[in-house]
């Protein structure tokens, strides 16, 4: 890394000075180079407001390849656009097609591997962000084995990691941004609060207008139950760039702060932005939680499914999500997300399997070993129960405002039975 220090515009006004350079010059005018700046930019700020508008990316990178088809840094735009609209298969075939004209690519083997990892295919994720580490150790590399480290349950290599991507730097400060958000995110879950809350407020410091830095914050003060703090944390997040990551959250803490009528409107806005014009807000049943999942409201959702069965809402669209969500992305979050619908329709052994699925890498995930334990406490498995309740609570006592408290009365009961 260089020691000298650049000022570095913001991605903003990239972004509008690439727009305003193809507007200001004839369109056959622009070199392919000008178009991938101009793709790049575009998709920088994508990732910046968490925003999934690609199309003007996509034809900023389509006409580049027209002017050069083999242009590998285009390939790897085409397929970072297709990554972001969730069509992974296509996005392999687009970064193999940038590793044929450049076998040094390190942003296509990230791009497969990102892929690998929403698919589910966890070997193969190493494999790739491996070809990625091998040809340069960056934010980018870093990052991206951090978060698959974690998920393979080696969460000290995965802080460390994690630390050496904000240490890289880059040359946008809302990317460091964005791994101190996630390093709070993983600290959280192994219940280390000073440090969660430290990177926490220093992702907002960054970049003070980056949502999911925002959301971050938004977590600490929950689990510090600082309830006010984190609704306005999360409202501010959604001001900027509504996501399920934030909207889902204020029903809880409206909850857990006694505004029901809140929280009921809240629950219907969830659904209503993963389903536009949806009514499907009765009861069917009784009683009530992330790279990285497919949240927005273009597809079956993983998401939507864990929120309405965690809220007992509509469990029949609940589980029509997960099971759809799982069949397009069998990744661990959407194997959790679909036992959980099982669970709260009293499916108990397929809840089993799919909880068992969820839990096979030893992800450091409290949720995923508290629903474990419900469902091992529905099937009568007593000592199983016994033990992923204990998990849950021993990662993160204060992992869910309501799912904690429940775990630790159920472990009392059981211990006053025996």
């Amino acid at each position: 890394m260089t020691t000298r220090s650049l000022i570095v515009p913001t991605v903003a006004a990239i972004a509008v000075w690439a727009l305003n350079q193809a507007s200001a010059q004839p369109q056959q005018s622009l070199s392919a180079r000008d178009l991938i700046r101009q793709g790049d930019a575009l998709m920088q700020e994508a990732r910046n407001t968490l925003s999934h508008d690609f199309d003007a990316a996509e034809e900023a990178y389509r006409r580049a390849l027209a002017i050069d088809e083999k242009n590998p840094e285009a390939l790897v735009g085409m397929a970072w656009v297709s990554n972001s609209n969730h069509d992974f298969p296509a996005g392999k075939v687009w970064a193999q097609k940038a590793l044929a004209e450049d076998p040094r690519a390190l942003e296509a083997y990230a791009l497969m591997g990102d892929g690998a990892v929403e698919l589910g295919d966890y070997e193969e994720a190493f494999d790739h962000f491996q070809a990625a580490l091998d040809i340069r150790g960056d934010l980018s590399t870093y990052s991206r084995a951090a978060h698959l480290l974690w998920l393979n349950g080696d969460d000290d290599q995965a802080h460390t990691l994690m630390r050496q991507a904000i240490k890289s730097g880059g040359p946008h400060l809302e990317n460091v941004a964005w791994c101190r958000a996630e390093l709070a995110m993983m600290l959280l879950k192994v219940n280390d609060l000073p440090h969660a809350r430290r990177e926490a407020e220093a992702a907002v410091k960054l970049a003070p207008q980056n949502p999911r830095a925002l959301i971050a914050r938004g977590r600490v003060y929950q689990a510090d139950e600082k309830y006010e703090k984190a609704i306005e944390s999360f409202q501010q997040s959604a001001a900027i760039t509504p996501t399920h990551d934030a909207l889902a959250p204020l029903a809880e803490l409206f909850l857990q702060t006694g505004e029901t009528e809140k929280a009921k409107a809240q629950i219907e806005g969830v659904v209503k932005f993963h389903l536009p014009g949806a009514h499907h807000h009765g009861h069917e049943g009784g009683h009530h939680h992330h790279h990285h999942d497919h949240g927005h409201h273009h597809e079956a959702s993983s998401q939507l499914a864990l929120f309405l069965a965690d809220h007992q809402q509509s469990l029949n669209l609940a589980t029509e999500q997960g099971e759809a969500a799982y069949k397009a992305f069998p990744n661990l979050h959407a194997a959790d997300s679909l036992a959980w619908c099982y669970f709260q329709q009293g499916k108990l052994s397929e809840a089993q399997r799919y909880s068992q699925l969820a839990l096979r890498l030893g992800t450091s995930e409290p949720l995923f070993h508290f629903h474990a334990g419900m469902i091992e406490k529905g099937l009568g498995n007593e000592a199983a129960a016994r033990k992923h309740l204990s998990h849950a609570l021993t990662l993160s006592p204060s992992f869910h405002p309501r799912h904690a408290p429940a775990a630790r009365v159920i472990l009392s009961k059981m211990a006053s039975k025996s």
